[in-house]
């Protein structure tokens, strides 16, 4: 039976009150979720990217009486490559965008995670990944191949329509992941992983 929260609130003193969180002394305060930390973590790792144009995050963890991190990863190029920032995008050809004629150098925010990751993921019985975009189809074949029962994704983008459906095949569950507090959050930190805010002005 759970108890009533707050019921030794007006028999304490108001100055020792006054120096505690107030939003927590509210009825219908509640804790963010393990699942919505590591949705932040996820967002705040995207910040890390790289890329000029999506700003991905991922983190890997297993569940076992509670959530437990094993790694992350974000999107851009690899180790020791060129800052995007200063040689441009490798996909931008002739001042336009050529899809297939210029080789992105990002490797994506999943293989990232995956490659990160001290473990061997095959020896956990239920490891889980949240990541900030719906995984394409290259992630998500190693998302398969590394035993990942479980795949959150905060936001949509353009990708491949029938991943999901990949996934479902390989006994892998995907899940749009969001909540109020996240929703909260998102909003009051301004959050925007393609940029579309700025597109609109």
């Amino acid at each position: 039976m759970s108890k009533e929260p707050l019921v030794w609130l007006p028999g304490t003193d108001p100055a020792v009150v006054k120096r505690m969180f107030q939003y927590k002394l509210s009825q219908s305060y509640e804790r963010p979720s393990q699942l919505d930390i590591e949705a932040q973590k996820a967002i705040v790792i995207s910040k890390r990217s790289t890329c000029l144009f999506y700003e991905v995050g991922a983190t890997l963890f297993f569940v076992k009486n509670g959530i437990y991190h094993l790694s992350d990863g974000y999107n851009g190029a690899s180790k020791g490559d060129v800052d995007p920032r200063v040689d441009g995008c490798a996909r931008i050809v002739d001042g336009a965008i050529r899809e297939g004629g210029g080789f992105c150098r990002g490797s994506h925010a999943e293989l990232n995670a995956l490659g990160n990751c001290p473990v061997d993921t095959s020896t956990y019985d239920d490891v889980r990944m949240m990541v900030t975009l719906h995984p394409c189809y290259v992630c998500a074949k190693q998302v398969v191949n590394r035993g990942v029962k479980v795949v959150y994704y905060i936001w949509e983008y353009g990708r491949e329509e029938f991943v999901t459906d990949y996934f479902g095949r390989r006994g892998v569950k995907v899940e749009q992941y969001s909540s109020p507090f996240l929703t909260q959050w998102i909003e009051r930190n301004g959050y925007d992983p393609i940029g579309l805010r700025h597109q609109g002005s």
